[in-house]
């Protein structure tokens, strides 16, 4: 279980949690006299395994709860947050860690409001099955594997997806 961490949005931050995928699993298997019900044994569980700050339970009942639905493959609404979400994996060298300050330095020049990660555990990166780094992904698709392009092509790539409110 020390592996298997889910990434869920609790507002406007991006949270890993533990455990979520064995939660989800087991409450899928199972039927419950009400939706109330297995909401709040997805809340204990998940509180049990990961630190929940106090004043928070509700927005964690929240999100834990679309996620949820989203595993057992309902449609929900993810929580506003930012139209872009970017991944740069990498193995934590100076070539990965230039190119992730590269698309730092973009977003920022350009103004585009994305939740950026920059994933270089391994126990992470396996979850991506990418051979070659430093890696983009761009809202859960593979746009770069292996290259790092010239400035001018990798804001062209992301001013791509951002959208033309950006450009």
């Amino acid at each position: 279980m020390a592996d298997d961490i889910t990434f869920v949005r609790i507002g406007r931050n991006l949270i890993g949690l533990s455990g979520l995928a064995e939660i989800f699993e087991d409450l899928a298997s199972r039927s419950w006299e009400s939706p109330a019900a297995a909401q709040e044994e997805l809340l204990r569980r998940a509180a049990a395994a990961n630190y929940m700050p106090s004043g928070s339970r509700e927005d964690y009942g929240r999100a834990l709860w679309q996620e949820f639905r989203r595993f057992k493959g309902e449609a929900a609404e993810a929580e506003g947050g930012a139209g872009l979400e970017i991944k740069v994996l990498g193995l934590g060298c100076s070539g990965c860690q230039q190119f992730y300050q590269q698309v730092v330095d973009i977003l920022a020049a350009r103004a585009i409001i994305a939740d950026l990660q920059y994933i270089t555990a391994a126990v992470l990166l396996k979850d991506y099955n990418v051979q070659s780094f430093p890696a983009l992904i761009i809202n859960g698709r593979l746009v770069l594997a292996g290259q790092r392009p010239a400035p001018a092509q990798l804001e062209k790539i992301l001013l791509d997806h951002a959208g033309p409110h950006c450009t």
